[in-house]
């Protein structure tokens, strides 16, 4: 723009840790955190971390640039919230992610955030995944309304999945894609690389993170199962039918690391399945019209909002990535959410079960450890 920066609105050291220490906060898959900020002046770069990929899972890094992608949101929102204007520009050395950076933000001046851009700000440290049980109540149009908007303001589309054969499908879909990772060794060992006994760990999933049922767990969609890759019993059922599918009961109950006490008998098994209720959580699909590396980053951004939209109403959210996770069941879900666009990223979402204690988030790591002051960087002693 050729806006001259004054010292009033550079990009300070303080300024920029507070950014990408909520950057830090956006959700990736497996908690494995894929980015690298670099300060140069009065911008801040952002790069894909490639070490921090996860390739069996994730073949050609399309959730790591959605992760990057929230990231990405989260540094805007902060400095935003701060009062700094910023300009974005993305991909800006090209499309191949190895080698250039995913995006600079600069700062060209000073301007008062927007009242979203605040309660967006200020929902960063309270969003966090939430694989609890969901009460019954199901969500307000205008919520979904809203979350549709915060979708739409990055670009993208959210789906919301009402109807029943839709649901019925995507549910068969994400038991099929549980079944397979559940039975791939090389998706069990990456994993179980990135699951954490230590609760102070920095990154990847930690043991707390995750529910556990004192009793059997039902859910119209099964939730990832990290108990599998480390021998731990759950109370996920992989390959039994989903809620409601013809000929089953519902056995494929979505718990992560559930840890319920398996059935000893057909007979409590048959109980468990007439009196346990079935969760019946909303069901958003966010997608882009294609799907290339800026597709993909716009994507993540679309995610970042609408994570923090819900947050912002009391919505708890949890990922249902299954079933995008594997190519060939990824390409089905586009016939279950109306045949068009790519689908990005599949969430539940609802009302966090009251009775049921919160969890705590995840750890992140420090800042020092994902921030490169550059030579032409702020001097240090430049503080906000």
């Amino acid at each position: 723009m050729g806006t001259m920066v004054t010292q009033e609105a550079a990009l300070t050291v303080d300024r920029a840790r507070e950014a990408v220490t909520a950057a830090g906060l956006a959700p990736s898959l497996h908690n494995s955190q894929p980015w690298r900020w670099r300060l140069r002046q009065d911008a801040l770069e952002l790069s894909a971390d490639l070490s921090r990929a996860v390739p069996v899972v994730d073949p050609d890094h399309r959730q790591l640039l959605i992760s990057c992608g929230a990231a990405l949101l989260n540094c805007w929102l902060s400095l935003r919230a701060a009062g700094l204007d910023v300009e974005v520009a993305e991909l800006p050395d090209g499309p191949d992610i190895s080698t250039g950076r995913l995006a600079v933000l600069r700062v060209v001046g000073r301007r008062p955030p927007c009242p979203t851009e605040t309660t967006l700000a200020e929902a960063i440290t309270r969003r966090h995944t939430d694989r609890r049980p969901f009460t019954a109540a199901d969500l307000p149009t205008e919520v979904i309304r809203e979350l549709r908007r915060a979708a739409e303001a990055e670009g993208c589309w959210l789906a919301w999945l009402t109807d029943p054969d839709a649901r019925l499908e995507l549910s068969v879909l994400l038991t099929r894609a549980d079944w397979i990772e559940t039975h791939d060794p090389a998706y069990q060992a990456e994993l179980a690389s990135w699951l954490r006994e230590d609760p102070a760990a920095p990154d990847g999933i930690p043991r707390a993170a995750t529910p556990v049922s004192e009793g059997p767990r039902r859910s119209e969609f099964p939730l990832r199962d990290f108990g599998g890759a480390s021998g731990l019993p759950t109370s996920s059922a992989p390959g039994g039918p989903p809620a409601g599918a013809a000929g089953g009961a519902g056995a494929a109950a979505g718990d992560a690391g559930g840890g319920a006490r398996l059935p000893e008998s057909p007979e409590e098994a048959e109980r468990r399945a007439r009196e346990t209720p079935v969760e019946h959580p909303s069901v958003l699909v966010i997608g882009t019209d294609a799907d290339g590396p800026a597709d993909r980053l716009r994507a993540g951004r679309a995610l970042g909002r609408v994570l923090l939209a819900a947050t912002a109403a009391g919505v708890a959210t949890s990922p249902l990535g299954q079933a995008i996770d594997i190519e060939a069941t990824r390409a089905l879900v586009r016939r279950a959410t109306g045949g068009s666009g790519h689908a990005q990223m599949i969430l539940r979402a609802g009302y966090a079960d009251p009775h049921t204690p919160p969890l705590p988030a995840t750890n992140r790591r420090p800042v020092d450890d994902v921030l490169t002051i550059a030579a032409d960087g702020p001097s240090p002693m430049a503080r906000s």
